[in-house]
């Protein structure tokens, strides 16, 4: 009688699940663009740099995307992840723009028996949905840190605090919006150390740089501050 009880069992649980359909699945995204930084006037510095992983805030330090409703409350979606960890999303993204600006000799994620001449890290903020009542936006805040490292100097450090409304009340919609913004940052980022880079080469700078308020930023709307939001 008990196997004949475990088979009805099993029986009921194989016909509750077809009819109610098949689990969910999780649905896994990353920041991607294609790197197009403006054209630098000079050619690629005689230097070497590494990009290192960027730390990140407690409350990002996992696969799932966050999203927030008020300043005081996270929420973590459940099935809607990160393919990686942030840290190595932003990292990468950073990698690839460098590498593609080609205004240093050599770019590196990795360690190496020689040191690079420089290192650039960062901290992510934060990297999230951010709902306010029918209007969604993404929030990208973080730094950056150039330092010279035969002298241990930091030799340029800015941070960014960035939001974009998004046009869909979807997940994918915030990621592409996270992905335009990091792709601001890191052209911002790039045109700033291709002037520090200028001064410690000798040259005479085209243009000084030009510093853009991390909290307004003209291309973007703002998010209202957390405390009007309810």
């Amino acid at each position: 009688m008990g196997i004949v009880k475990w088979l009805a069992a099993g029986a009921i649980i194989l016909t509750f699940f077809g009819c109610f359909g098949r689990a969910i699945e999780s649905s896994y995204y990353q920041l991607d663009y294609v790197p197009t930084p403006k054209e630098m006037l000079n050619q690629a510095y005689p230097y070497t740099i590494r990009v290192k992983d960027f730390d990140v805030s407690e409350a990002y330090r996992r696969n799932n995307i966050v999203y927030r409703q008020s300043p005081y409350q996270l929420h973590y979606y459940n099935y809607d992840l990160w393919a990686v960890k942030p840290e190595y999303l932003v990292s990468d993204m950073l990698f690839r723009h460098l590498t593609v600006a080609k205004i240093f000799s050599e770019v590196r994620r990795s360690m190496d028996v020689e040191d690079p001449d420089f290192t650039i890290n960062g901290i992510i903020r934060a990297l999230e949905e951010y709902d306010n009542q029918d209007e969604w936006y993404a929030h990208l805040a973080m730094n950056m840190n150039l330092q010279e490292n035969k002298t241990r100097k930091v030799l340029w450090s800015r941070e960014w605090d960035y939001r974009k409304k998004v046009s869909n009340l979807e997940p994918i919609y915030v990621v592409r919006g996270l992905s335009e913004l990091l792709e601001l940052i890191n052209n911002e980022a790039i045109a700033d150390i291709d002037s520090v880079m200028n001064v410690m080469a000798g040259k005479p700078q085209a243009q000084p740089v030009k510093e853009i308020p991390a909290s307004v930023p003209v291309e973007f709307e703002v998010l209202p501050p957390p405390g009007e939001i309810e």
